[in-house]
Order: structure tokens, then C-alpha cells, then sequence
């Protein structure tokens, strides 16, 4: 009750009188008030599914209305991980700018978004696919593959490889509090590969730094290598030969509610990487290309075609 009514901008008090007013007009009981949280009954159940097909179909209907009129939307929020908002947001904002009056792009932490997503603060959300599967309701438009790499300071002189003797460093931790964060430390437990927890950054910025200072070794991904590219010339980058793992994001959309926009943005965030963000990578880690071409920029051109 209490994030419904936050979500709508209403009391709690308000919240529960609507939803009783709906019952007396229903003529039953919604919810299952004796378990907590609270869920709901069968009859509560029918009228959500009958109901999410009346909001379907209303906003299909405004769609159809605006589309035929040429209007564009009034006000879109996109959010996006840090490393996508900084290399493709600006590029998103000037070739699509004209799809909306005006724009929101948010960056951030993955769990915030998600939250904000459902709660409706967000149109558009891209993010990482293990963030949101478990939601229904909504479409998916796949938009990049990228592998996690090693970095060490240029100075190490030991072994690249992910294993038991990298405890003799210091691990440079993205955060729990991030989705990247917790893909990290999943693989390494499968792995069974631990090392003593010293610090933690929420900011891939950070942790490149710390790294190419010297500090210790990391775990990060290609993009947001690409956001502290003058540092590159301080790191020494491996590939994960062993237990190798990608994080895979999509662009997520409510079903139904933008019409093709999700779609024709998905597919600008493919070119822009393609054509734009992903040369600059390869010339500074040339051994990236052929890893990143078989796994994305060939599925990005089959896409497009």
C-alpha cells in the first residue's frame, strides 16, 4: 500500500479507500488481507488480467490517435548504466532528438532504475538482461553483447590468467550495490575463487584509477574501459580465458506503450555502437575486435538488415 501510493502520488489512507470502494463495486473481495504481504484472490487476479487489457488497449488508442496526427511524445525518461549514458546517450539525444520535446537520460545504478521502471518514473529502461526477467508485460529489443576482462597496473609482471594466485593482489571490487557488481562475484563463486573483500567502488571510473594506480587488479567490461580511455596506456588488459562470462544488455519497454519508438531506439543504439563507440576501442586493444565482432557488432548487422 505504501509504494502504491508513492507510485501515484497519493496517501496510504487514499490508496486503501480506493481499493475498498473498488470491492463494494465489484461485489467481492480482491485481496487476501490474512497473509502478509498481502495477495491477491482469484477474483482479484481476473480483474487485473481484464484490466491490464483495457490499459492495452487504451493506450493503443492514443498511439493510433497521435501517430495519425504526426505528434510526438511530450516527455520521454530513459535510463541506462553509467557506461552506456556516457558513450551513447549525448549520440542517442542528437540523432533521435526529434522524436520528443523533451528528454530525460538518466544514469545510475541497475537496481535504482529497475525500480524507478516500475514504478513508472522511467518510459524506457536499458539495462542489463538479468535485471528484469523475472517482470512480464513488457517487450524486449536486444541491443549488445560485451565480455568482462582482466586489468592489471602496466607494471604487473605476473600471470594474467583468473586464478587462486591473483590473491597475492589486491581485487579492485565494483560495487554489491550494482548489477555488474553481483554478475562478478557470482562467477567468481562458481569458480570457487575468493579473495580477501579491501575495497569496493559503485563507479567504474573509480575503479579503472585505482587500477591503473596501482592499487590492485579488477574485473570490468569493455565499455566502461572505454570511459577512462587515457588511462589505458597505465593497464594491462587480459581476456577471461577460464570461466569467461558476458553481460548482455536490452532496451525494456512496456508493452504497447510507445508504439515503434522502443523499437527504432534499440536499433540507433546498435549503429551507435557500431559505427561509433566500438572503433575507438578497437584501436587502442586491437585483440578486442575479433572477441567483440563475432559476439555483437555481426549480430548488430544481421539486425539492421
Amino acid at each position: 500500500m505504501t509504494q502504491s501510493a508513492k507510485a501515484l502520488g497519493m496517501t496510504q489512507s487514499g490508496v486503501s479507500q480506493t481499493i475498498a470502494a473498488l470491492e463494494e463495486a465489484v461485489g467481492t473481495q480482491l485481496f487476501d488481507r490474512s497473509v502478509r504481504p498481502i495477495v491477491l484472490t482469484a477474483s482479484g487476479h481476473s480483474l487485473y488480467r481484464r484490466g491490464q487489457n483495457l490499459l492495452s488497449d487504451t493506450r493503443e488508442a492514443y498511439l493510433e490517435a497521435r501517430e495519425a496526427d504526426q505528434k510526438k511524445l511530450a516527455m520521454l525518461t530513459v535510463a541506462m548504466p553509467e557506461s552506456m549514458a556516457n558513450l551513447v546517450g549525448p549520440k542517442l539525444f542528437k540523432n533521435k532528438k526529434d522524436m520528443c520535446d523533451h528528454w530525460r537520460i538518466w544514469s545510475g545504478l541497475t537496481p535504482a532504475h529497475r525500480a524507478e521502471f516500475l514504478a513508472h518514473a522511467v518510459d524506457i529502461l536499458i539495462t542489463e538482461d538479468s535485471n528484469i526477467n523475472d517482470v512480464t508485460g513488457l517487450e524486449r529489443h536486444s541491443i549488445f553483447s560485451e565480455p568482462y576482462i582482466l586489468i592489471f597496473p602496466q607494471s604487473y609482471q605476473g600471470s594474467t590468467e583468473l586464478g587462486p594466485h591473483l590473491q597475492e593482489l589486491c581485487l579492485v571490487r565494483f560495487s554489491l550495490r550494482s548489477a555488474t557488481g553481483r554478475q562478478t562475484e557470482t562467477q567468481l563463486n562458481r569458480l570457487r575463487l575468493q579473495f580477501p573483500e579491501t575495497v569496493e567502488f559503485d563507479n567504474s571510473s573509480c575503479q579503472i584509477e585505482a587500477v591503473a594506480d596501482g592499487q590492485g587488479w579488477g574485473i570490468t567490461t569493455p565499455l566502461c574501459l572505454l570511459q577512462r580511455q587515457t588511462l589505458i596506456d597505465k593497464l594491462k588488459i587480459a581476456p577471461i580465458k577460464r570461466g569467461g562470462f558476458y553481460r548482455h544488455f536490452s532496451l525494456i519497454a512496456r508493452e504497447n506503450s510507445l508504439g515503434s519508438l522502443p523499437e527504432e531506439l534499440a536499433a540507433e543504439c546498435r549503429m551507435i555502437l557500431q559505427d561509433e563507440v566500438l572503433p575507438e576501442l578497437f584501436s587502442k586493444v586491437r585483440w578486442l575486435e575479433d572477441m567483440l565482432l563475432c559476439r555483437t557488432t555481426r549480430q548488430i548487422y544481421k539486425r539492421t538488415q
